[in-house]
């Protein structure tokens, strides 16, 4: 399943956690997804405007998670420490250290570690959705040899393993539910201790405009002018005023609601056939 459908299923797993105004960051420069940083509306507008503009992007590597993890903390901080959860949705792990000495980190492993121990000063748990074959191996230890947090604020979630089981859709969505959220009612929990801590110097990241082709993708929409195309359809033959119970005579009574049939018609209803009305008047008409 593609990285689309996780993020149709984060939405769908955390729509009792959210507000529905979600800071959408991507990218090593961490950009969002629309030109005044505003929030989407719920993981669906999430997941349209990814549909939008990944077309105009132009991926690239090696993977470091430290930005996003910075760029989230900034903006629990504007949100004046406000619990928050970042999802991460990736379709690799972390690029390991070329010389593989044990206990050696790669670049991005050792910024990813620095960003994830900064993120237990503050009220953020980090969820990251494997998507793809990846390999995901690394990442399923990752977590347990992160030092020096606060509280465990991280959980690795292998997407593409639970959706692969030979099961219904609906007990995979349930898992991967239950996988995602496990951890948040303790992370939540150990976040309140944090509250009176004075927090030093954490890392900022402050998300940029989207790129240039996003922003002409935008603005040539915009540029194509509204038009309404109304066409008037004029009927084919005249409107015959005949009336609605037999379709052969002419209307010639007409009744206290408005509504009108034929007179022989009229006198033998004690309803009006259109509206239901009690018949209390009968006007004879005259043309």
């Amino acid at each position: 399943m593609s990285g689309q459908a996780s993020i149709h299923l984060a939405g769908k797993a955390f729509t009792q956690l959210a507000t529905n105004l979600i800071p959408t960051t991507h990218d090593q420069n961490v950009f969002s997804f629309y030109p005044n940083n505003r929030c989407c509306n719920g993981f669906e507008e999430a997941l349209a405007r990814y549909r939008e503009i990944v077309p105009h992007l132009k991926l690239s590597g090696p993977t470091s998670f430290a930005p996003i993890i910075d760029a989230a903390i900034d903006i629990v901080e504007k949100n004046n420490g406000q619990y928050h959860v970042l999802v991460i949705i990736a379709d690799g792990q972390l690029p390991s250290s070329s010389d593989r000495v044990p206990g050696r980190l790669s670049p991005q492993e050792q910024a990813t570690v620095n960003s994830l121990v900064a993120a237990s000063q503050y009220p953020l748990s980090i969820i990251l959705v494997g998507v793809g074959d990846g390999p995901w191996d690394a990442m399923q230890q990752f977590d347990d040899n992160i030092p020096q947090r606060l509280f465990d604020n991280f959980q690795f979630v292998n997407f593409t393993k639970i959706m692969s089981d030979n099961t219904e859709a609906s007990k995979k969505e349930t898992a991967f539910a239950l996988a995602a959220l496990m951890e948040i009612p303790f992370q939540y929990r150990a976040t309140q201790t944090l509250v009176n801590r004075e927090i030093v110097g954490g890392p900022h990241t402050r998300p940029l405009p989207p790129p240039q082709e996003v922003i002409d993708h935008d603005n040539a929409l915009r540029s194509i002018p509204f038009v309404t195309n109304i066409k008037t359809v004029e009927p084919t033959a005249a409107v015959e005023p005949v009336c609605p119970i037999c379709l052969t005579n002419p209307k010639d009574m007409a009744f206290g609601c408005g509504h009108t049939t034929c007179k022989n018609c009229g006198e033998s209803i004690s309803t009006c056939p259109m509206c239901r009305e009690p018949i209390t008047i009968r006007l004879k008409l005259y043309t």
